[in-house]
């Protein structure tokens, strides 16, 4: 038996259920109800725990035809969001057609660094290829940690790289700093580094006045292991505006007295309270307390609370607003 002869029969001798649409039909209950099924689809009917509830003809047409409409206008939506996808493509790749089209014509200056210092290595590399320094460098630095595991002598070599520039700008992590951080902003100071802090600065890059721009091969890594200098004036235009943008963001630089501030900084970005402490060189145990004076210095309970409220205290928007 057809759908459309079991629905005549449905229509006829009104089964109320499936148990007596099987003994009307002569279907087996598997064949009934699997049938009832693609009716109720169909919107000929309810079924609700083998309970039938026939629709009018009327009722089911309209149901049938919205269902219908409905369908197409899916189906109309996905093709247009198909279309605007093909669109936004069209452009992205556009920039990136570009970009590639200007290296192979040479009109673009490409210097790269890959590895666990490549932000490092391709500084000196640019360095190495100028003719005199001098101007102004701008400079986003987001991964600090890499900054404190440099031997003595690669720091000293990079704070007289910066030595040579008239002004050098950089901006750090939000974060108190503790006493081996503080030499190190101490010890850039003295080779005329400008430093400010921002919350979650959003990504490793520099700029110079020559118009060279270092950019991670993924913008948004703070510790990119692969890394470009470019020579472009139109991109070190927009690099500049952006740092300013930023700099005008940022506050200066602080200090972590009761060495807290690293461990919130790490927490922040999602490392545990144990791992944070081994990180920084202190047994967890010595983490554990630091937090536990932390909480007790803002008056909280919990270590979410403790979070904001270190961020509040410390968050350069939140002393000019207060200002």
């Amino acid at each position: 038996m057809s759908d459309d002869e079991l629905l005549d029969l449905l229509l006829r001798e009104r089964p109320f259920d499936v148990h007596a649409v099987v003994a009307r039909s002569g279907l087996d209950h598997g064949l009934a109800l699997a049938s009832l099924e693609r009716l109720a689809e169909a919107g000929s009917l309810s079924l609700q725990d083998e309970l039938i509830l026939l629709n009018p003809p009327v009722h089911a047409a309209a149901i049938a035809i919205e269902r219908v409409l409905q369908s197409e206008r899916a189906q109309a939506q996905s093709r247009s969001d198909q279309l605007a996808a093909i669109v936004d493509a069209v452009a992205r790749r556009t920039s990136s057609w570009n970009f590639g089209e200007a290296v192979a014509q040479d009109r673009l200056s490409l210097q790269s660094a890959h590895g666990p210092h490549a932000a490092e290595d391709l500084w000196f590399a640019v360095q190495a290829s100028r003719v005199g320094s001098s101007g102004r460098v701008r400079a986003v630095l987001t991964d600090l940690d890499r900054y404190r595991a440099s031997s003595p002598e690669r720091s000293r070599a990079f704070a007289a790289a910066m030595s040579t520039y008239s002004s050098v700008q950089a901006i750090i992590p939000a974060m108190p700093l503790d006493e081996q951080l503080s030499a190190m902003v101490r010890a850039f100071g003295d080779s005329g580094v400008e430093f400010r802090m921002l919350p979650d600065p959003p990504s490793w890059f520099w700029v110079d006045d020559l118009d060279v721009t270092g950019v991670p091969l993924v913008w948004g890594e703070t510790a990119p292991q692969s890394v470009l200098a470019v020579a472009s004036p139109v991109i070190a235009g927009m690099a500049k505006a952006y740092f300013a943008e930023l700099w005008q963001q940022a506050s200066p630089v602080e200090k972590d007295p009761g060495g807290y501030g690293q461990l919130l900084h790490r927490m922040r970005r999602g490392m545990t309270l144990d791992a944070a402490s081994r990180s920084l060189g202190i047994t967890p145990r010595t983490g554990r307390r630091r937090i536990a004076a932390a909480m007790e210095r803002y008056g909280v309970a919990t270590l979410f609370a403790l979070g904001v409220a270190w961020a509040q205290d410390g968050s350069p928007g939140a002393e000019r607003s207060a200002g």
